[in-house]
């Protein structure tokens, strides 16, 4: 009898205790139910909100206006020009050829994005040196000492006075372009981006950015070499 009663009362409880749980587990259902819905919405305002608040940044960022990279173009042995991404040279913008150590200088203020050296398909090294403006633009100049070894970069990295997440003014210095002796082609890559909306990038030259003297310096720098400055296929 005794034992009969003990696992009644063992039943009772088990039973009991799976209508708790069950109840519990509605509970908690139902609750995630009126949750849920509201998390969700307030995910779409708070994204809502930095899509809207990125867009207005993004109308709002002023266009460039540049500066030169070099203060003495004397310094300057040669001059190339890619005007076009059509064209087969895989960037637009300047070449400007520097057989001696020259320090380098910041066009316009900014952020540093990224100092990062890499090898290009030809084996050359480089380090690129990125200035975010605002929202929309990009600056990018790439130090390019003209060598195959990697020892010889990591000299150049040396050289760099700038970090990522540095502020910079204008003319500031990024550094020191130490050109391989007798290379043939040691030399800075300037260029701008700039993001669409939609994330997508353009490269552009930063002639038609650059202030009226710095375009003035520009086009009788590049006529020296025979070179026409100006981003136009027309004048190709």
């Amino acid at each position: 009898m005794v034992r009969y009663m003990l696992l009644s009362l063992e039943k009772e409880e088990s039973i009991g205790t799976e209508r708790y749980n069950s109840s519990f587990k509605k509970t908690i259902f139902m609750n995630l139910k009126k949750i849920i819905p509201k998390i969700v919405g307030l995910i779409i305002i708070l994204s809502g909100a930095t899509v809207a608040g990125f867009a207005i940044a993004f109308e709002l960022a002023e266009t460039p206006v540049f500066s030169l990279p070099l203060l003495d173009l004397e310094v300057v042995s040669g001059v190339q020009v890619f005007h076009d991404n059509r064209s087969t040279q895989l960037h637009i913008g300047f070449d400007f050829r520097l057989e001696n150590n020259t320090k380098i200088y910041a066009p316009i203020a900014g952020i540093i994005t990224q100092v990062k050296k890499h090898q290009m398909s030809n084996g050359y090294w480089l380090i690129d040196v990125n200035i975010k403006i605002n929202a929309k633009w990009t600056m990018f100049i790439a130090f390019e000492p003209w060598t195959t070894e990697e020892s010889v970069i990591d000299n150049q990295l040396l050289f760099i006075t700038v970090s990522r997440g540095d502020s910079v003014e204008l003319n500031q210095s990024l550094g020191i372009l130490t050109p391989v002796p007798e290379s043939e082609f040691p030399h800075i890559h300037w260029t701008i981006t700039s993001n669409t909306f939609m994330g997508k990038k353009e490269h552009e030259s930063p002639y038609d950015y650059c202030s009226i003297e710095a375009q003035n310096q520009l086009w009788e720098l590049c006529q020296s070499f025979g070179k026409i400055p100006e981003d136009s296929l027309s004048l190709l």
